[in-house]
């Protein structure tokens, strides 16, 4: 016979036959039967109780039995509730292993017939429940007139709960160790209620785990509060109509160690989150969710905060659908970190969003993809999703201590492609950003392409008038904390340190250091708008000769009307074949509205030019008159179509060169 206390609740196990029933004793029988019934009610499709029997003593004295019965749905033969005696310590964490696995996605299905039933007791410090839990915002030093306003969120919350925790399960096994719950096989178990200690799952390598979140608190400062340290994938599914909360209360981590899971919820399996539920976590020991191998997340509200990266997967994260925003106060929201070959012969590494509404707030970087990132339509639904972004100073939670050097929106290690959806990005560094030459575990190197061929980006980077390449003290300009890295320099809306493509969708670049650079830059259609305070388009020097090519698409081009600035430079050379330009700047050889080291030449499509720019022609293309330059409203019209501009400032001359009539 195991036995083991909980407060006034005595719980005995017979090692009975499947069928049989649990006999408990209460001191406070009613309480108990209200309690049961209740969660009943409130836990539904979750919770696996059909039936309750009282054969107590009607004088409420303590020596009455309660009989629950648990009846799985369509059988007559109650399943057998189980549970262990505790051990005198917490059970220990193994140490790491990682080895990347890839699975197809299960469909959600109820549990028939619920098998292990435990149930705990809130701790006497946790009786005041809060309305919500929040992250908090650790930078709460006010904007000064120089700098843009920060931004916080609002959009996911969850209440916490207070009630006594249980595990269910119909088809798996768990122990518990004091306030370990520790699961050893494949299953689905629910979760409800306050659980102080760690859901802990050590099962075998190719074993799936379901956790199903049905209104659970889980709260732990030794160790992750969900850790998962075997199996071969484990689902995370906040229930239907539940809010759930998982919080990670240790203190920051000084020291690397393999004893202590890295996050909130940490994992050394394929992860996936999911459900239509709620789910809230909070990392303030290291990352809030993160596993080493695969993560995917669809459907829920998720809101992660950590200390550092708030959402990682080592080997790649995909996000499907659902509600998500991720909270990094010193670190990067989104990131992936190997680069070896999985089981397909594919780099590891990759960042994908194909659905979903997804917020990042980051210290650091927005996105950090060791390998690719794409934004692109989901292939079933052919709906795409919304990504925004909010680094350094834009964001309210970003510390005043955090000591990161790089707060991009996008960063990545090889092709960062954009195909459908809509982007948003604020940031003190680079808005999207991609490295050439990194040497993968895989073999290969970074490519250090950008390719945007649909969807809607818009980009914000911080950069005031007058900023030169020598750097800026930011991010915060001069809050406490960020006064003494000079981390911003020349900070570009999207820059490739190789090939930059273009050939659909809509860039808006709303304030840049320089709009687009890359060493070549190809546009073959889309609509650009850039505003910078240096260079609009600048193809620089880098892998081959500089150049930029345009063959199609409208852009739009505005630096100041006078400095050292160029609309469009190339340290090479400069195409046009087709497409309309309209560039806008100094009316200077040195600092022009169009110039290039190179030849700059034009054989088709349109080109004006608001300021200096000296371009060869050729084929059908001629000149015509125009007055476009002062500052306002501007309506050209290109081949029998109206296109409406607008100048910030008054130009020096007007140029038009076309293929077709304008006027």
């Amino acid at each position: 016979m195991a036995f083991f206390y909980l407060g006034d609740v005595h719980f005995t196990h017979n090692n009975k036959p499947k069928g049989k029933v649990i006999t408990m004793k209460f001191n406070v029988i009613l309480k108990v039967m209200i309690a049961v019934v209740l969660a009943a009610l409130v836990l539904g499709g979750c919770a696996a109780l059909r039936e309750l029997t009282y054969t107590g003593n009607t004088d409420g004295s303590d020596t009455g039995e309660t009989e629950i019965v648990y009846l799985s749905s369509g059988s007559e033969e109650p399943a057998e509730t189980t549970t262990e005696e505790p051990s005198e310590s917490a059970t220990e964490a193994p140490t790491e292993t990682e080895e990347a696995a890839e699975t197809e996605e299960p469909a959600e299905t109820a549990t028939e017939e619920p098998a292990e039933t435990t149930t705990e007791e809130p701790s006497e410090s946790a009786t005041e429940a809060p309305a919500e839990t929040e992250a908090p915002a650790e930078n709460t030093t006010a904007e000064t007139d120089e700098h843009p306003e920060a931004v916080s969120d609002t959009s996911v919350s969850a209440s916490e709960t207070y009630g006594d925790f249980t595990i269910t399960t119909g088809d798996g096994q768990f122990s518990r160790s004091g306030s370990i719950i520790k699961i050893t096989s494949a299953g689905t178990y629910q979760l409800s209620g306050r659980l102080e200690g760690q859901i802990l799952v050590e099962t075998g390598d190719e074993d799936t785990v379901v956790l199903e979140l049905c209104g659970v608190t889980i709260t732990y400062g030794s160790d992750s509060p969900i850790k998962i340290t075997s199996a071969g994938e484990v689902e995370i599914s906040a229930k239907a109509g539940t809010e759930n909360v998982v919080n990670d209360t240790r203190s920051v981590k000084t020291v690397d160690t393999d004893t202590q899971g890295e996050g909130a919820i940490y994992a050394k399996a394929d992860l996936k989150i999911k459900g239509t539920g709620t789910l809230v976590v909070t990392g303030s020991y290291n990352n809030g969710i993160h596993t080493t191998k695969d993560l995917k997340i669809q459907k829920l509200n998720l809101k992660v905060t950590a200390y550092n990266n708030a959402v990682k997967g080592n080997d790649s994260v995909t996000i499907k659908s659902g509600t998500v925003v991720a909270i990094s106060t010193n670190g990067d929201g989104i990131k992936t970190e190997n680069t070896d070959a999985n089981k397909n012969g594919e780099v590891r590494g990759d960042i994908t969003i194909t659905g979903g509404d997804v917020t990042v707030y980051a210290a650091g970087d927005g996105i950090q993809a060791a390998h690719n990132f794409t934004m692109a339509a989901d292939e079933e639904t052919g709906t795409a999703g919304t990504l925004t972004i909010y680094t350094g100073s834009y964001s309210s939670y970003t510390a005043t201590s955090a000591s990161t050097t790089s707060y991009k929106g996008i960063k990545v290690q090889n092709i960062l492609s954009i195909s459908a959806g809509t982007v948003n990005i604020k940031s003190y560094d680079d808005g999207l950003h991609a490295d050439y030459g990194t040497s993968f575990t895989a073999g290969g190197k970074g490519q250090g392409t950008i390719e945007i061929s649909g969807g809607s980006v818009t980009i914000g980077v911080y950069s005031p008038e007058g900023k030169t390449m020598g750097g800026f003290f930011g991010p915060g300009g001069g809050r406490s904390g960020w006064g003494g890295q000079q981390t911003v320099s020349g900070a570009d809306a999207i820059h490739a340190d190789y090939m930059l493509n273009i050939s659909g969708g809509v860039i808006n670049i709303d304030s840049s250091y320089e709009g687009l650079e890359a060493n070549v830059i190809n546009i073959y259609g889309g609509e650009i708008h850039v505003k910078a305070n240096d260079d609009g388009i600048n193809a620089t020097k880098g892998v081959t000769t500089p150049q930029i090519n345009i063959s199609g698409g409208f852009v739009e081009v505005e630096v100041p009307a006078s400095g050292d600035t160029d609309g469009i430079d190339s340290n090479g050379t400069y195409t046009q074949t087709g497409g309309i330009v309209i560039v806008k700047g100094p009316n200077n050889q040195n600092m022009a509205a169009l110039e290039a080291d190179g030849t700059r030449k034009i054989t088709g499509g349109t080109l004006i030019i608001l300021g200096y720019g000296k371009v060869t022609t050729g084929g059908n293309v001629k000149t015509y008159s125009a007055s476009l330059h002062s500052s306002g409203t501007h309506t050209v019209t290109i081949g029998g179509k109206t296109y409406t501009f607008t100048n910030s400032s008054s130009y020096s001359s007007t140029t038009v060169l076309s293929d077709t009539s304008v006027s």
